[in-house]
């Protein structure tokens, strides 16, 4: 079967609006992480810390650090928050609370249940990206954070694009992972080397062996493509070249995925 096509179906969608109705229950406690995150960062690092470091040297050019932190907070929230979601969150609906289990007692398939988990990750994160726009919106009227808003149609469908990746991501460790015990290890092994060399939070040394790294990073190249466009109004080659590597990565993963999560849930060979 093709193991793409479940996207685009109902039971999937169905998944998806479980994990919203869920959500909603407890949006006012939800809603916090997403808006005291960015606020804490914009406000520790990049007033307190950038009014100790003064300006950077960013592409030959001169900016200050909250400039440079605040797209990049955009990015590494869409990364950390899908990760996350599809990995510890879908860990324990798969293992703890068996809501897996029970969706597959329906017309729900296990294609359906991955989608809705990887759709349910994007569409959050997606979600937390738009509250942390918010968040710099406000620093934008006090005259501290001036950005190109115009651009933000266009911004949005390549964080999903990218959270639904991250999310994919996400959903291999958990199939793989062989106990709860375990689920520190990605964020040591895969989260901490992504993000520090996906020049989120500080402009990167130019090496050889890290250029080539970080050509091959999709949060690089969001981070830095959001800043272009968010901070001059110029559209560079970083967002095609991460809306790529996103689509590649997905292709990839998505079939694996689904191999690896049938022999986890079915114990099939």
């Amino acid at each position: 079967m093709n193991p793409y096509l479940p996207a685009f179906q109902w039971q999937s969608r169905a998944v998806l609006g479980r994990h919203l109705r869920v959500h909603m229950r407890n949006w006012h406690t939800v809603t916090l992480p997403p808006v005291c995150e960015p606020l804490i960062l914009l406000l520790a690092f990049g007033v307190g810390l950038g009014e100790q470091i003064g300006d950077l040297t960013w592409h030959d050019k001169p900016i200050d650090y909250l400039h440079y932190l605040g797209p990049g907070i955009l990015a590494y929230t869409v990364f950390m928050s899908s990760f996350f979601q599809s990995l510890f969150a879908a860990f324990i609906r798969m293992h703890f609370q068996k809501s897996w289990e029970g969706q597959l007692t329906t017309q729900v398939r296990l294609e359906h249940v991955v989608w809705g988990e990887a759709l349910w990750a994007a569409t959050l994160a997606t979600g937390y990206a738009a509250v942390v726009c918010v968040v710099l919106a406000v620093f934008g009227l006090t005259g501290a954070l001036p950005l190109h808003w115009g651009w933000l149609p266009l911004v949005f469908p390549l964080l999903f694009l990218g959270a639904l990746m991250f999310s994919a991501f996400g959903l291999f460790f958990t199939a793989i992972l062989p106990s709860i015990d375990h689920i520190t290890l990605p964020f040591f092994l895969v989260i901490m080397p992504i993000g520090f060399t996906s020049s989120t939070y500080f402009p990167l040394p130019q090496t050889p062996v890290l250029d080539a790294v970080v050509l091959l990073n999709p949060l690089h190249h969001l981070a830095e493509g959001l800043r272009w466009l968010l901070l001059f109004g110029e559209l560079t080659w970083h967002l095609p070249a991460s809306a790529g590597l996103c689509v590649v990565l997905l292709l990839l993963l998505v079939p694996l995925d689904m191999r690896l999560l049938r022999k986890r849930v079915f114990g099939d060979r």
